[in-house]
């Protein structure tokens, strides 16, 4: 797995309980923080944010 997708240990990442939810929120974030890219992926738990440089690498998971 990439490790875009692995949740960094004491992280509160923002988890949505579904795809349209999840989607909503990155829109959001995608208005307030035009510097990056974000992404939805479907964890465990839920579907969760992740927050991306402009070249496809990983920043971080958007947080509560």
């Amino acid at each position: 797995m990439s490790r875009a997708f692995v949740s960094e240990p004491g992280a509160s990442t923002l988890v949505r309980a579904t795809e349209e939810s999840a989607r909503n929120t990155a829109d959001v974030y995608r208005t307030i923080e035009p510097e990056f890219d974000f992404e939805i992926r479907h964890g465990r738990n839920g579907w969760m944010i992740a927050r991306l440089k402009k070249d496809g690498t990983f920043d971080s998971w958007v947080e509560e």
